[in-house]
């Protein structure tokens, strides 16, 4: 099987299938059931608008598709910075059938403009396409809006969406069972010990294991091996500059930074440093790094844990 074959096609088919995430796949089954049994005695009305609210890489997207697959319907992706204006959330909307699915991806981009105008089609199922006199309704459709910081959607957008779902990290156990899964689906033979590896760089979040094992099966099968061993997990990590936690050459740049500094690092410094957005260090990298354990931030900067210097310490060694 092609090993760039997109993640979705080799996921789980149903609910049934899908690993870790109980809490919000007992909700997702409860709202379904309760859709097919509403169907049934004749209540038309479509599944009701779902948020999604979790880290990166957890399966916001993927839960998006097996509804949409569930519900036997089609699903029409987007990602919210796309939608500048509401004209262009307005030809979202009427690409859309009678019980479509849309997936709205980090939808706390969306601009307050934006967001007032999505409100406002989900409580009234109408368009108004230059003033009140001018409107349309819209079919029977189900929302699904997705972010990492519910906080950022307005209070009325997000009160629009009747069920939240918080997805979290995997656990080990849950992170090693996927891979396993995984490799399994694609027909690559991988060693119990390789898994462990894999998941344990994961850092309890499926995108970044599942890339991981994708990188490690090139690895293999570079050299012609039949099976995905420990030996080609550390290889692919030497390759891709990954370290014995799975953090990628930009976070242990951050690391080294701010021990190298030994004292509280300001925000503005390290931005320079690493020459990336002050937005990006704080959302995505710092965010990662403190839940780990590895970094502290007060008033004054940045600062290693002792979990962080002695993992830094431990990379200064190799």
């Amino acid at each position: 099987m092609n090993e760039e074959q997109p993640i979705i096609e080799a996921g789980p088919p149903t609910l049934n299938h899908v690993i870790g995430q109980q809490r919000a796949v007992r909700q997702l089954r409860t709202a379904l059931d309760a859709h097919f049994n509403d169907r049934m005695s004749g209540n038309s009305q479509a599944l009701p608008h779902l948020l999604f609210v979790g880290p990166p890489g957890v399966g916001k997207s993927l839960l998006s598709q097996i509804i949409a697959r569930e519900l036997g319907s089609t699903l029409h992706e987007e990602l919210a910075q796309n939608l500048s204006s509401p004209s262009q959330l307005h030809g979202l909307l009427m690409m859309a059938n009678e019980g479509d699915v849309i997936f709205l991806d980090e939808t706390h981009e969306l601009k307050p403009v934006v967001m007032t105008s999505l409100y406002r089609a989900l409580e009234e199922r109408k368009l108004f396409l230059g003033g009140e006199r001018h409107s349309i309704f819209l079919p029977s459709i189900t929302v699904i809006g997705a972010t990492t910081d519910e906080w950022q959607l307005s209070k009325p957008l997000r009160d629009r969406f009747k069920i939240t779902l918080r997805l979290e990290h995997y656990s080990s156990v849950e992170l090693e069972h996927l891979v396993s899964q995984r490799a399994k689906r694609l027909g690559w033979p991988i060693d119990e010990d390789a898994v462990n590896a894999i998941a344990f760089r994961g850092r309890g979040t499926p995108r970044l294991a599942i890339r991981l094992l994708e990188a490690t099966h090139r690895t293999a099968r570079a050299d012609n091996a039949d099976s995905i061993t420990p030996v080609h997990v550390d290889r692919m990590c030497d390759i891709e500059g990954i370290d014995t936690m799975g953090l990628d050459s930009t976070e242990q740049k951050y690391l080294h930074l701010v021990r190298e500094a030994q004292g509280p690092v300001r925000l503005n410094v390290l931005a320079t440093q690493l020459g990336l957005p002050r937005r990006t260090i704080e959302g995505v990298i710092e965010s990662e790094l403190i839940r780990l354990g590895l970094v502290t931030k007060s008033e004054e900067g940045r600062m290693l844990t002792g979990i962080g210097a002695a993992h830094v310490a431990g990379l200064s060694s190799l």
